[in-house]
């Protein structure tokens, strides 16, 4: 039994993961094509991302960054032992946050995911003048940088990233160096589209995503909520080795 405890203890520790989920927060994720609306559908299906995971890899680690013109960490990578409902809670009354920038919102997963200091910029640029103005009444602009530290102990665990949008990137520049830094530091980048397909630039999506050990990339688009529910459903379990 003290061996099989042991063991039990070692693959947990193996199957440990870290997940960063991209949210796209353009004005366009307002649109009332899936009802009450994109945004709606997409926190939906990370709530359900975050369930699953709880359940069956409770000691997983999950982040949530929102991103339009800027980008902005909503909830710091944390345990889903500990921090399961304040992930789900993370997810309450996003804005909206102009543009589409893809890659401040990779930058900032890549951030997240190997420890660095965060700008101050990244915790208003969604939040129009009122955000603004409460920057510079409290003069929190020079002090609210964000230090995370990689934990050693997760040093050679598996890092993915989900990366949700109903675009193209039109802010920002191209993303791609980012994404391919990303994939060469062997972090899985998994692309989702949803809303109109022909509003979607699916190459670039496609040219971000990862690929399969059989070729295949690593990017779908869906066009309705109750299948994107399903497809975060899928995503909260772990890669299998091919």
């Amino acid at each position: 039994m003290k061996y099989l405890s042991f063991a039990d203890r070692v693959l947990k520790t193996i199957l440990l993961e870290i997940l960063i989920t991209i949210i796209d927060l353009s004005g366009s994720m307002d649109t009332e094509d899936w009802k009450p609306s994109r945004k709606a559908g997409a926190i939906k299906a990370n709530r359900e991302l975050i369930k699953v995971k709880a359940q069956h890899y409770p000691q997983d680690k999950v982040g949530i960054i929102g991103f339009g013109t800027g980008a902005e960490i909503l909830h710091e990578p944390v345990c889903l032992s500990q921090g399961a409902e304040s992930l789900s809670n993370a997810l309450n009354g996003l804005p909206d946050m102009g543009y589409t920038n893809f890659k401040a919102a990779l930058e900032l997963a890549e951030t997240c995911l190997f420890g660095k200091t965060v700008p101050s910029t990244h915790s208003y640029l969604g939040k129009g003048l009122s955000g603004f103005f409460s920057q510079l009444l409290y003069g929190s602009v020079q002090s609210t940088e964000t230090h995370i530290k990689e934990d050693a102990s997760n040093k050679d665990c598996p890092r993915r990233i989900i990366l949700l949008s109903d675009g193209c990137y039109n802010e920002g520049g191209a993303p791609f160096r980012v994404a391919q830094r990303l994939k060469d530091a062997r972090v899985t980048i998994d692309c989702v589209g949803i809303g109109k397909q022909e509003h979607i630039n699916e190459e670039a999506m496609k040219r971000i995503a990862s690929c399969n050990a059989d070729g295949t990339v690593r990017y779908c688009w869906i066009g309705d909520q109750q299948n994107l529910i399903r497809k975060y459903d899928s995503l909260a379990y772990h890669i299998r080795p091919a």
